[in-house]
């Protein structure tokens, strides 16, 4: 699911694709666009390719660390007592819920969908039926 930002880095990102090839063709005739490439201009070409990548896993990489320090976290049984922090794990109802951001003391999973996700739907207790009727 693509949100405004995504949107707009896509944006960004084929203008500067446009940029790059009318950069490209700007100094050239048709005939010598249609001709082979130079050793130099492809050397150029693949070196700011390889440049725009390396940037790009640069910046995953240190992403992916964060997320990596952070982690999930099983904090057990919900407590409504308990704060919880974003990537908190918990067991609520036999169903396991993810703390989608720091969630203050006395909100449930299940109440709020900006602070709790279901991550796996448990099976409910299977009541006895005793002679009562009870």
């Amino acid at each position: 699911m693509m949100d405004k930002d995504d949107d707009q880095e896509l944006a960004t990102i084929a203008a500067r694709a446009a940029d790059i090839r009318a950069g490209l063709d700007a100094g050239y005739s048709t005939t010598e666009l249609k001709g082979a490439v130079s050793r130099r201009l492809l050397h150029a070409l693949v070196a700011a390719s390889t440049a725009a990548t390396a940037v790009k896993l640069g910046a995953l990489a240190a992403r992916l660390e964060e997320v990596e320090l952070d982690g999930i976290r099983y904090s057990g049984c919900y407590q409504r007592a308990l704060e919880y922090r974003k990537g908190s794990v918990v067991t609520f109802a036999s169903s396991m819920w993810v703390a989608l951001d720091d969630v203050p003391a006395g909100v449930q999973p299940g109440s709020n969908t900006a602070a709790w996700q279901l991550s796996q739907k448990g099976q409910p207790w299977a009541r006895k039926q005793t002679e009562g009727g009870r």
